[in-house]
Formats: structure tokens, sequence, C-alpha cells
């Protein structure tokens, strides 16, 4: 695995303490950066020269929520041809919600799962799925 950053968008202390639990025991190379909302994550795409692994992005967000974000990504050209994938991650999904989400053109829905052991699943299924993806370059 490549050591560039995943980048999470969650403003939920206690999933990010679990995420950070999951995530040092599966001893994958790349860093989380954790960030607290999409203005966040919007500047820091705009601002960094790496180009992240992969986005992590909770749906239910205050003031700018999941599909925001993904769709103020679409509309910049500089940030939607850095070809970084694009996964939701929630603790409640819809169908509704799913159908919106592939309708932005992202990579994946995950559910986050209640316990460490859920998470950790849920991350080498996602990490492996990435390692495997070819993107352009």
């Amino acid at each position: 695995m490549n050591s560039s950053p995943i980048l999470i968008i969650d403003d939920d202390t206690d999933d990010r303490e679990f995420l950070q639990e999951a995530w040092e025991q599966l001893k994958y190379n790349s860093p989380l950066l954790f960030l607290n909302s999409g203005e966040e994550l919007l500047q820091y795409l705009k601002t960094e020269k790496e180009v992240p692994f992969l986005i992590l992005c909770d749906v239910n967000l205050p003031y700018m929520d999941g599909f925001e974000i993904k769709r103020k990504i679409l509309e910049d050209r500089d940030t939607n041809y850095k070809s970084i994938p694009f996964v939701f991650w929630s603790n409640t999904i819809s169908k509704a919600q799913i159908q919106k989400a592939y309708d932005l053109g992202v990579n994946g829905f995950f559910e986050k799962g209640n316990s460490l052991n859920d998470i950790k699943g849920s991350l080498i299924n996602i990490v492996n799925y990435w390692l495997e993806s070819k993107t352009p370059e």
C-alpha cells in the first residue's frame, strides 16, 4: 500500500477513535487524516499537492452533508480530475441515500458498524478493493 493519506471526513469523535484504533490494528501504511467538514476537505484538495489514496466521508455532517461535498468535488475540474476514490461511510443507510450517492458517482457506500471488528472488516474490504483497482495517472 502506498503512503498517501486516507482522508476521513467525520465529525463524530467516537467513530474517529474506533476508526483510528482499527487502522492501527490493521497496520496499513497510509496515514489517516481526519477532517471535520466538507470545507476542510475542499481546501485540502485545492492546496495539497499529494493526491490522497482514498476519501472516506460520512453522509450526515452539519452545514454541508456528504452529498453536497461530493457534488462540489465533481463541479471543480481540479479536484474531480485527481481521480480520488470517494466512498461513503455511515451509521444510517437508506435506499434513497444509496441511490443519491451513486447518482453522484461515488465509488462505494459502506455501513460503519457498531463494533471494532465491524469497522475493521469494512476497512479491510474498502482498502483491499482500492489497492487492486487501477486508476488513471
